[in-house]
């Protein structure tokens, strides 16, 4: 498909609704701008260290979300020491 923006005074544009979903690009994400020969290349970039890319995929999130509502229902236990905590989780 092909589709023209238009360059904003402000310099910015405006991607379709179409190539953002395609891609999974979402508003305040990142994208890496490459010059070809003859064009300018966007790609999406993420900007996270490598070794930390677990954390933000879409599963580990999801798991975060529900720990956090746990923490928020007040389903937490405080343990004053490795025995303790062992204790209670064999409870």
């Amino acid at each position: 498909m092909n589709t023209v923006v238009k360059v904003q005074k402000n310099k910015n544009i405006t991607l379709p609704l179409w190539l953002m979903r395609l891609f999974g690009v979402e508003a305040g994400d990142f994208l890496r701008i490459e010059r070809t020969k003859n064009s300018v290349v966007l790609k999406p970039a993420k900007l996270v260290d490598p070794s930390q890319s677990y954390f933000w995929t879409k599963e580990w999130q999801k798991r975060e979300r529900e720990v956090d509502e746990e923490i928020r229902k007040g389903r937490v236990r405080k343990a004053i020491s490795v025995e303790d905590l062992i204790r209670d989780l064999k409870a």
